[in-house]
């Protein structure tokens, strides 16, 4: 036997089968089961339609979610830079200011110094 000739073996069964089916299944009982499997067919639809919209959203090149994922991850990135570079100016600021403070003392005690020197050496 061909393949085509199996087909149409199998279709030929699958079709007696659906009669007796139709045959057993009162009226009533067929048409439930006719209605559910068109809500089935429309709940597929529906969710057809869902993953589109979720596929879409993520995958869209100006307003999906995976490039706002890596345009935000890149803004991170800059911040961080941005961050260090603070921080390293930061830590220059610091040693200036211990530096200023170390001279102004110096300066301090040596007016101090010229002070006293005039006051008690007279």
């Amino acid at each position: 036997m061909s393949d085509g000739e199996i087909n149409i073996e199998l279709m030929r069964e699958i079709l007696r089968e659906l009669n007796t089916i139709k045959i057993k299944f009162p009226e009533g009982e067929f048409r439930i089961i006719q209605l559910n499997i068109e809500e089935l067919k429309n709940s597929q639809l529906e969710m057809k339609k869902d993953l589109s919209d979720l596929k879409k959203k993520l995958l869209d090149p100006d307003e999906g979610v995976i490039v706002k994922v890596n345009e935000n991850t890149k803004f991170r990135l800059e911040q961080t830079l941005e961050q260090k570079d603070f921080i390293s100016e930061h830590n220059e600021l610091v040693k200036w200011k211990s530096a200023v403070t170390k001279v102004l003392w110096l300066i301090f005690s040596t007016m101090l110094g010229i002070l006293a020197k005039v006051f008690f050496m007279d």
